[in-house]
């Protein structure tokens, strides 16, 4: 399903109404040219998105009454958390951006040994914002959570709560993912594998957690993968190729997606 929305924010949406606000009321009436009447998409970033009918438009903002609501709609299954090393320049822009449009849940920058920059808060504003078009530019309704800047140390321990964890390593210990744990139970027949899918798309059941670490230009030291394989961290190799980071965060993202039904 390809669909246009719009952002409203969840503190603006009361009863059967919302007012969609500033910058998305701007895209609305001036780029648009949506007026009362018309019937338009709106989301909330947390999941929600609201089949709305205009009921007035204003420079600052436009009232809409609420027809329907889907819950989850152009969303995953798999709820996957990206922890990305932080890079120089503005790659990370692309990565935010791009992962956002895959589907991911949740994006954990990150310090290492070899990394060689920092993410201000200017920097993590900026990302909530490309975020945001990601969002809405892929018919997604939940926004993915920029999370501060964290040490690797911190990262590794974040991932308890995941099924499956893995960190992308080039070295000759690395198995490729299909290789590695089983996304798909090795006991597991393909029709109870199409059964659990399709009770995840009903949210009849947990979605699968996924935990994904991906170093800076330089990569990780021994002891950091150490740390990960004790953290129940796999290491993954992507192929015989060697991909830049920013690349390796999509490649890496879409195999897991892949495996798991979400890119069907």
């Amino acid at each position: 399903m390809h669909w246009t929305s719009f952002y409203v924010n969840p503190e603006d949406i009361q009863h059967n109404e919302l007012l969609i606000r500033e910058e998305e009321v701007h895209h609305l009436s001036r780029v648009l040219r949506r007026k009362k009447g018309d019937i338009v998409w709106a989301v909330d970033g947390q999941g929600t998105a609201y089949k709305v009918e205009i009921l007035y438009v204003s420079r600052t903002e436009a009232r809409a009454k609420i027809i329907q609501t889907r819950r989850l709609l152009g969303e995953p299954i798999t709820e996957i958390t990206l922890a990305q090393g932080l890079l120089k320049g503005d790659k990370f822009d692309w990565i935010v951006e791009k992962t956002t449009e895959i589907g991911i849940r949740r994006i954990i920058p990150f310090r290492s040994e070899h990394s060689e920059t920092a993410a201000s808060p200017q920097k993590l504003a900026r990302w909530q914002r490309i975020a945001l078009t990601a969002m809405k530019q892929s018919g997604r309704s939940i926004l993915p959570e920029i999370s501060p800047e964290q040490r690797f140390e911190q990262i590794v321990g974040l991932g308890a709560q995941c099924r499956f964890r893995y960190i992308a390593h080039s070295g000759t210990s690395s198995k490729s993912l299909s290789k590695t744990t089983p996304l798909l139970h090795p006991q597991m027949h393909a029709q109870e594998w199409a059964q659990m899918r399709s009770h995840l798309r009903e949210r009849t059941q947990v979605s699968p957690k996924v935990f994904l670490i991906i170093g800076s230009e330089g990569g990780f030291t021994d002891q950091e993968m150490e740390l990960a394989v004790d953290h129940g961290f796999h290491a993954v190799s992507l192929g015989p190729r060697r991909f830049r980071a920013e690349t390796a965060a999509i490649v890496f993202s879409a195999l897991v997606m892949f495996q798991l039904g979400d890119l069907e």
